[in-house]
């Protein structure tokens, strides 16, 4: 587990509500992420108070109504940022998702929020209680490059985070740092011991795809809706790999494209 600081306040139920609604202004931005077995509401139009047509241009995901309204008050009324309606998130330079816990209903809404970016220079900063450290990997790859405490974190430290993510900077705790640092270390030094037998036995673009998000914790039912092909497609797939490079099953398949260093 990675604690991210002290005081951190217990995970809160999901407010089921839509924002604008609950606090009568049409002009909120908050999205409500969904968790496993609960409902949210989803809040849209433009932002808060409103700033030039310049600066950094951010929206609000959150799985907690009044935790997505604070953040997002903080950053409407910094004159470097810009928050831009909901439906718009696409377009957004930074997208800051505030979270009471980081589990896997989380981060496959991330992923997906992620995936709908039309600006590719699109990041995430992530607002959250402590995170596993198995999720970091998972993590930076929906775009995340700063993190922060959400327990009693100033509204300056908020703008000031999404301002550096938006300039291509970073944020986020020395420890996570160091946690990030150790898994590239550990990861180029397995690449190393692949034998280049292995490294020559080639993967196509397909097949790689298709290990990738394997890789990153998906079922066959997601990794076909992705690829837009039949399920019995891709376990066809990963038959045909298996086979071919002597391998037992898909597990062992991701564990030699990610020691050959190419997924």
């Amino acid at each position: 587990m990675i604690d991210l600081g002290p005081n951190y306040r217990r995970e809160r139920a999901i407010v089921g509500v839509d924002a604008r609604t609950a606090l009568g202004n049409p002009d909120l931005v908050v999205g409500l992420l969904p968790r496993e077995g609960r409902g949210a509401g989803s809040g849209a139009a433009e932002a808060l108070g409103g700033h030039a047509d310049d600066g950094i241009t951010v929206s609000v995901f959150a799985d907690d109504l009044s935790d997505g309204v604070r953040f997002l008050r903080a950053l409407s009324e910094a004159p470097e940022v810009r928050v831009l309606p909901l439906k718009r998130h696409a377009e957004a330079d930074v997208v800051v998702v505030v979270a009471t816990r980081v589990d896997d209903a989380l981060l496959l809404q991330m992923e997906k929020v992620a995936a709908q970016a039309e600006n590719s220079r699109q990041r995430m900063v992530l607002i959250s209680d402590p995170m596993r450290e198995s999720q970091l990997s998972r993590i930076v790859g929906c775009g995340v490059v700063s993190i922060l405490p959400r327990a009693a974190i100033a509204p300056h430290l908020i703008v000031r985070a999404v301002v550096a993510s938006g300039r291509g900077e970073a944020v986020m705790p020395k420890r996570v740092v160091r946690r990030l640092l150790e898994e590239a270390r550990e990861f180029h030094q397995a690449a190393r011991r692949v034998p280049p037998v292995l490294v020559e036995a080639g993967l196509t673009d397909r097949e790689l795809d298709v290990l990738r998000m394997f890789a990153d914790g998906h079922d066959t039912g997601y990794v076909a809706v992705q690829l837009r092909l039949s399920e019995r497609t891709i376990k066809k797939i990963v038959q045909d790999l298996t086979r071919r490079l002597g391998l037992r099953n898909r597990t062992h398949a991701v564990s030699y494209a990610l020691r050959a260093g190419v997924i």
